[in-house]
């Protein structure tokens, strides 16, 4: 049985809170939609955000997701350390103020960064989180904010760790009864969404073995460190598998009445979205 009954996992996308483009610039009409739905979700919940602008730049100049090893030189691992502080300083003031807007709409959100209690190895593998603490707050009626963040990592020294990899671990960890991601664009379409042919894709199916049944093409912005929609539908890949298809994943744009639907009650709003799935021959006979 999982410790807590959670309503929801929201994942505010970098790309929807912040202008990606655009060094560290807030998506302020971006956050009044969100911070709403947040406010009208019945039962306990959980946010993590992408970092966006706020990191990515920084990541991605200094190497921070590549970490170092025992062969590098000082001034190679001096340079990735302080990328590491400087990633992390970009990300702290992006949550920083996305807590204090929460805070100021009434919500009770407590920051919980994964840099103090989360530890990988081999850049990927999870090897210790700080479940203890967001069980604690969750139980005390506070709403944990977590996000994407740099960690210490056994073989490379330090990591980016993505909000979705940390999604993973609470999905597994909680059970909540779905996972929201809330992006830039109204879902998933059959190509990236700038194409002139690309059609949104309301319902996509993974076979048990893993496999798409729908054709995706994935596209990913040359400074995002932890890998667009290619990771995204891996995440959703792992949750539908981890839980045998009970905990359902929505995609759906930030500023929409499907990232409303699909929060607070588990389905999308006239096919506005996309929901990721797990095929099973029974389900469709």
């Amino acid at each position: 049985m999982p410790p807590i009954e959670l309503e929801c996992i929201v994942k505010f996308g970098g790309s929807s809170i912040t202008k990606k483009d655009e060094f560290e610039t807030i998506n302020a009409d971006a956050w009044s939609f969100a911070i709403e739905i947040i406010r009208k979700v019945e039962g306990k919940c959980i946010i993590v955000h992408g970092a966006g602008s706020f990191g990515h730049f920084q990541a991605k100049e200094f190497g921070v997701s590549d970490g170092f090893d025992t062969e590098s030189s000082c001034e190679d691992k001096a340079y990735v350390r302080k990328g590491f502080a400087v990633t992390k300083l970009s990300v702290t003031k992006l949550n920083h103020r996305l807590v204090s807007a929460l805070v100021e709409a009434g919500i009770s959100a407590v920051s919980v960064s994964p840099c103090s209690g989360w530890r990988t190895e081999d850049k990927s593998k999870v090897t210790s989180s700080d479940l203890e603490t967001i069980t604690g707050l969750l139980e005390n009626g506070f709403l944990p904010v977590l996000h994407g963040d740099c960690v210490l990592d056994k073989t490379r020294g330090c990591t980016i760790l993505s909000g979705d990899t940390v999604i993973e671990v609470l999905a597994s960890h909680f059970k909540p009864k779905r996972v929201v991601f809330l992006t830039d664009v109204d879902g998933i379409y059959t190509l990236p969404p700038s194409h002139e042919d690309a059609t949104l894709i309301p319902e996509i199916y993974f076979r048990e073995d893993g496999e798409i049944m729908t054709a995706v093409t994935t596209d990913t912005k040359s400074h995002d460190v932890t890998g667009g929609l290619k990771i995204k539908l891996q995440t959703a890949w792992n949750i539908l598998n981890e839980s045998k298809g009970t905990i359902p994943v929505f995609v759906c744009n930030i500023c929409s009445k499907a990232a409303e639907y699909s929060c607070c009650h588990g389905y999308l709003y006239e096919e506005n979205g996309t929901a990721l799935l797990l095929y099973r021959n029974q389900d469709h006979t």
